[in-house]
């Protein structure tokens, strides 16, 4: 027994979805590092050069690309399908570990990460 038509569809858009949410977490880290290099200000310390900076915005079109494929993806398959691949966005963010270099626990501890 396969899946219907339409249940390939949802679960094909579920994880270009997931693919588009979690290069826009990377796209964007990489428009506020550029903005924060040309300004000097962070964004988290009152920076607001991100909003100019296209790569940054290319990151946010990326992120609406995805919710909106997310959302049609509801609309061809059931949740019990859809919502378990929206946490691939998670794994697919975790390449901008590569980005940043080291990684800020919950506790505000920095830690290096070794690549092995």
């Amino acid at each position: 027994m396969g899946m219907s038509q339409d249940n390939l569809r949802g679960f094909f858009l579920a994880l270009l979805s997931s693919g588009f949410i979690g290069a826009s977490f990377i796209i964007k880290k990489k428009g506020l590092r550029r903005a924060a290099a040309v300004s000097g200000v962070r964004a988290g310390y009152g920076g607001y050069a991100y909003l100019l900076e296209p790569l940054w915005w290319l990151g946010m079109v990326t992120m609406i690309v995805g919710e909106v494929a997310n959302f049609v993806a509801y609309a061809f398959a059931p949740a019990i399908l859809v919502t378990p691949l929206g946490a691939l966005s998670i794994i697919c963010c975790l390449g901008s570990l590569h980005v940043e270099g080291e990684v800020k626990s919950a506790r505000g501890f920095r830690m290096r990460y070794v690549y092995l």
